[in-house]
């Protein structure tokens, strides 16, 4: 006697496109990845790579390095006063900062043991993202203080000093806001993909040094 129809196994495709064998189907091909870039920190988290994203840091570090230094030349050099030495310690201050930031990034390319072994033994906060979030948060209001290009001077004409529209420290204004900008953005991307930073201090090792090893300190002879 032959089965009825509804007992005999369903064909190929049928019941929702399942198979007698109980594979589901393949889905289709623009279905996959379609909601990969439905948001713009999406992309542009599919696009940048932790390599870009800490070149581009490194580039943006040295090029504010250099501004710092400016700012901290054109605040030497607009010191009228023999005895105005609040501006010259805060400039002297400021370009050792920014030849401190500038160190840390051109080691971690052109690498020099001697120099990147100091950075991490004294100044071992640069190595991290939140300690060195800190340390521009500290130059950005640093630059505020300082005065570059700098306002007129006495001996100027009374054009010059009479002008006031413009603010004598407008670049440190901006070389500190870009800072801010900066520290900002590293703790925003520490929070959001740690990953873009993650084991950031141990792949900064110098030539010859353990990963994941502290610095040997050797003890002072007795």
């Amino acid at each position: 006697m032959s089965e009825p129809a509804w007992m005999s196994d369903p064909p190929a495709g049928a019941d929702g496109g399942v198979s007698s064998s109980g594979a589901e189907p393949a889905k289709p091909k623009a279905a996959v990845g379609a909601g990969m870039c439905s948001t713009m920190y999406g992309c542009c988290a599919a696009c940048i790579t932790p390599r870009c994203f800490k070149r581009f840091l490194s580039l943006w570090n040295v090029v504010l390095s250099g501004m710092m230094g400016l700012c901290s030349v054109m605040t030497i050099t607009n010191i009228d006063e023999a005895n105005d030495t609040d501006d010259l310690f805060v400039s002297l201050y400021n370009f050792i900062f920014a030849f401190l930031l500038c160190s840390y990034e051109v080691t971690k390319y052109f690498p020099y043991p001697t120099l990147h072994n100091m950075l991490r033994r004294y100044f071992g906060f640069l190595f991290f993202s939140f300690s060195r979030s800190t340390y521009l948060v500290f130059c950005a209001f640093l630059q505020f203080g300082l005065n570059a290009p700098g306002s007129c001077k006495e001996s100027d004409d009374d054009a010059c000093v009479g002008d006031k529209d413009v603010n004598n420290n407008w670049l440190g204004i901006m070389t500190g806001l870009c800072l801010l900008l900066e520290a900002l953005l590293v703790v925003g991307v520490q929070f959001k993909s740690p990953h873009m930073l993650k084991e950031e201090a141990k792949q900064e090792l110098p030539p010859g040094q353990p990963p994941g090893g502290d610095l040997e300190v050797s003890s002072p002879p007795v």
